[in-house]
């Protein structure tokens, strides 16, 4: 069945709240990577959960009582939904810059937007076009300017540990959510969609998180904590992930994948007004190899979606 190209406006907003979830997701690696000698892996995603679904829920309550038979209906893809893009792949990300550092970590979250597309083929026999392989291919690049410095001999001397291996998980397990995001139940409104997604991660989360308080250490009470706790609940949970999931929605999967790009460009920036950092030239010049793959990839002029 052919779909209709969506109005340009229509794209044009899903790419801001696309880049605007990526802008939070950057800031998130940066506050996981500069607490984590503070706030445990768990007990960071475990809390960041709760304490969004206890501020998100109230305001969706009547909606998600309205689409609750719907949920009972799908429950085994929300679940698989809360899984990879909630339980799974944040804390897998929060426990992987305890071992490895966040240029290590923007560079393989990167990969995202390469291993989407595979996976939506594999899964779904979504048709990968060959604009959208240039598109990933100049944008893959820009990233690699921005993580090697304009060196790329440096990517020989990144000491890959275990880390690294650790974000390949979470890598893994966010791209097979932005492929699933795009088929959730037809019908549920995207504010019921998080909630329920929240509730499981939740659930999913609290053996894991008891084990971690006893066995490792305990979530501390701290201004420090408070605060990191306060950002990952309100932008890079409740509002990243309503704005990412419309974005999916309106570009799919493989064109709305691509901007995970963006997430180390927002981190080098971050770090300029944080941190003190200074934008050199391969930051400019990453930056605007990412941005022609993203508009390569979003506003092919005249192409038509194919869907299965």
């Amino acid at each position: 069945m052919t779909v209709l190209p969506k109005p340009a406006g229509s794209m044009l907003f899903a790419a801001g709240l696309l880049a605007f979830a990526s802008l939070c997701w950057g800031g998130n690696i940066i506050i996981g990577r500069a607490m984590h000698a503070e706030v445990p892996p768990v007990g960071l995603s475990f809390w960041r959960w709760l304490l969004a679904c206890c501020l998100f829920l109230p305001f969706v309550w009547p909606r998600l009582r309205r689409d609750w038979p719907l949920v009972r209906q799908h429950w085994k893809t929300l679940a698989a939904l809360a899984f990879f893009g909630m339980a799974a792949f944040h804390t897998s990300l929060y426990l992987s810059v305890n071992y490895t550092t966040a240029t290590n970590a923007a560079l393989l979250v990167a990969i995202c937007p390469v291993l989407v597309p595979i996976l939506s083929w594999a899964l779904f026999r979504e048709r990968i076009t060959s604009r959208l392989v240039l598109a990933t291919a100049v944008s893959l690049i820009g990233v690699a300017v921005i993580v090697t410095r304009g060196q790329p001999g440096q990517v020989l001397a990144l000491d890959f540990n275990r880390g690294d291996l650790i974000v390949m998980i979470s890598v893994v397990t966010w791209s097979l959510y932005t492929v699933l995001v795009k088929r959730r139940p037809a019908g549920l409104h995207p504010h019921s969609l998080l909630a329920v997604t929240m509730m499981m991660a939740v659930v999913m989360l609290f053996p894991a998180y008891l084990w971690e308080s006893m066995m490792v250490r305990p979530m501390p009470v701290t201004a420090e904590s408070a605060m990191t706790i306060v950002y990952v609940v309100v932008f890079a949970s409740l509002m990243a992930f309503l704005a990412f999931n419309r974005g999916i929605e309106v570009l799919g999967p493989n064109k709305g994948g691509l901007f995970m790009h963006l997430i180390p460009v927002f981190a080098a920036c971050l770090a300029v007004i944080f941190l003190g950092e200074r934008l050199q030239w391969f930051h400019a010049l990453g930056i605007a190899a990412i941005f022609a793959g993203i508009v390569l990839a979003s506003w092919s002029a005249g192409s038509k979606r194919s869907a299965v």
